[in-house]
């Protein structure tokens, strides 16, 4: 990569909104994403929007196709790559210390994630909004003086006020839940159990480098989604629930003592 061009690269992702809009297009990436689905992703004005998408766009970072009406957005790869390389070989030529790998804290955390430590649960799914929230809030009633609880989400989107009303309808506690990413626990903690509580996660977990001592798999219907009345949504919310609540046991009761030491799959699933 050319000296100009990694400084327009770099220009280009020095205003944080913009840099907002690279980051969710990042996290789709193969994938793209309309120009309407980022505005509401991001929060951002149309037209502001669309001058942060043309500065990404002559920067070579980002592409554009249109399909019919509307345009899509994509995260060019290729270029991305080539920014690392030039941060790496062209700038610290190549020198560990000051361009270490990308996961090197990562795998740190996932070191350190053993048994003199208290275990850290995460539930992970897409956005964040319900089921990984009411599993945290769930295990934390049951389990909170065992256990460092969090969930996150690889896309959040804000957590569904109807997750609120079927925790509380319990007496579950859901002070202090907010939505949040991946990346906020990525190198920062030692997770000891990652726990993917939907199918679209799940989906995307092998392409993300081992960051938990033992990955879980409980996929759930997403409630989000439910359609129908308000009562017919609530009944759908308390489904997921109950059954979130009954596996947590099953996990507490059955499996949790039995994993020991034990790793499976390179240490990413049990």
């Amino acid at each position: 990569m050319e000296m100009s061009t990694a400084a327009r690269a770099l220009d280009a992702l020095s205003q944080p909104s913009r840099l907002e809009v690279f980051r969710w297009l990042v996290r789709e990436a193969p994938r793209g994403l309309p120009a309407g689905v980022l505005a509401e992703r991001t929060a951002t004005p149309a037209s502001t929007l669309s001058f942060h998408l043309k500065h990404l766009v002559s920067a070579g970072l980002v592409r554009s196709q249109r399909h019919g009406r509307s345009i899509c957005y994509s995260l060019d790869d290729d270029a991305l790559r080539e920014l690392f390389w030039f941060l790496g070989e062209d700038c610290c030529q190549g020198r560990t210390e000051l361009c270490p790998p990308f996961t090197e804290r990562i795998d740190a955390r996932v070191a350190e994630a053993d048994d003199r430590t208290t275990p850290t649960v995460l539930f992970l799914c897409s956005h964040n909004s319900a089921r990984s929230q009411i599993a945290e809030a769930l295990l934390r009633h049951k389990a909170g003086d065992r256990f460092v609880v969090h969930s996150a989400g690889l896309r959040p989107a804000g957590i569904d006020p109807m997750t609120f009303e079927v925790l509380d309808e319990v007496g579950i506690d859901a002070t202090g839940l907010r939505s949040q990413d991946l990346g906020e626990f990525l190198g920062k903690v030692p997770i000891h159990h990652a726990i993917v509580v939907c199918e679209a996660a799940d989906a995307d977990c092998p392409k993300l480098h081992p960051f938990a001592k033992y990955r879980t798999s409980w996929p759930f219907p997403d409630p989000v989604a439910a359609t129908g009345s308000i009562e017919e949504r609530r009944a759908t919310f308390r489904r997921v629930r109950d059954a979130i609540d009954a596996r947590l046991d099953h996990w507490l009761v059955h499996e949790l003592p039995s994993l020991g030491g034990e790793r499976t799959r390179g240490a990413r699933e049990a």
